[in-house]
């Protein structure tokens, strides 16, 4: 693992700085690293994404307890720092670009290198850390009846402390919402260790914390549409102050007043809570009641 150290005389050799826009901040602590690491419980014989390689410190580690790892860098200067330092690495794609195509996909060329079967294992850049994680639960989905698509059996991955709260809220907490829906209904979520500011260089504002979530293929077979779903939740969440019932009342709506109200019914959703107040078994009752609802 790469010290503080490395880490300034590699970027400096490259003649860059970290860059906040991107969310760089270079995890420095070996030990929560090895803390990361064993949360993946990696065999030797995964398909690894990692996202954000920055100089490659984790990226090494990867390599040597994966069969291939398809490392994904944003910044062009450090994608080419990389292709210096491990390009000839046996094992190793490099991607130069966004993991993202847009905030609702992942991008066709990740999807495509990664393969069938894969697991993330990565310090997550802050900004993108919640899409990547939601579209990689959706992609595992979308594998139960595509066989085009990714899936992701396991996620294991440093976020910061904000996200790490959302993802494990229960109904009834101020964090919960669609990613907590989400997160609850397609895995299983294992908590690791809090990560304090001190252990990245740059220090950033915020605190963080390692989590792991294991796609829960059996549960998320129960799900009859993952887009009807976050359709659902964007609607539900989208004035998540007022109570549920107004929902069939609102001016623009993606389905029938009828078709939605009597979906609502169907999932024994309370007209009187707030979204924040409705536990993930009933937003999956909702979705699936939707499609039924709506077919001709």
């Amino acid at each position: 693992m790469q010290t503080q150290t490395e880490i300034r005389e590699l970027l400096s050799s490259a003649q860059r700085r970290p860059n906040r826009h991107l969310g760089q901040c270079f995890l420095v602590d070996g030990n929560l690293m090895g803390r990361l690491l064993d949360l993946a419980e990696l065999t030797g014989r995964e398909t690894v994404l990692e996202v954000g390689p920055g100089t490659g410190s984790l990226t090494e580690e990867l390599l040597a307890r994966a069969a291939r790892v398809v490392a994904v860098e944003v910044d062009p200067a450090l994608a080419a720092l990389l292709r210096q330092r491990l390009g000839g690495r046996e094992g190793l794609t490099l991607i130069e670009g966004d993991v993202l195509a847009g905030k609702h996909a992942l991008s066709p060329a990740v999807l495509a290198a990664v393969g069938r079967r894969a697991r993330l294992v990565s310090n997550l850049p802050y900004g993108a850390a919640t899409p990547v994680l939601m579209n990689c639960l959706l992609s595992s989905w979308r594998s139960l009846a595509r066989q085009a698509c990714t899936r992701f059996e396991r996620l294991t991955f440093t976020v910061q402390r904000e996200v790490a709260d959302r993802l494990t809220a229960r109904a009834g907490e101020g964090a919960y919402g669609p990613v907590s829906v989400l997160a609850a209904l397609l895995g299983e979520l294992r908590a690791g260790p809090p990560v304090p500011a001190t252990a990245f260089w740059p220090r950033p504002k915020v605190a963080s914390r390692i989590l792991r979530i294991d796609f829960a293929a059996s549960a998320a077979s129960r799900l009859r549409d993952a887009e009807t779903l976050r359709s659902a939740l964007r609607l539900a969440f989208g004035q998540r102050r007022k109570q549920l019932g107004a929902l069939p009342r609102r001016a623009s709506l993606p389905v029938d007043r009828g078709v939605l109200a009597a979906a609502m019914q169907a999932a024994g959703i309370d007209p009187c809570l707030r979204a924040e107040q409705v536990p993930p078994e009933q937003y999956l009752l909702l979705a699936n009641a939707l499609p039924a609802a709506t077919e001709p």
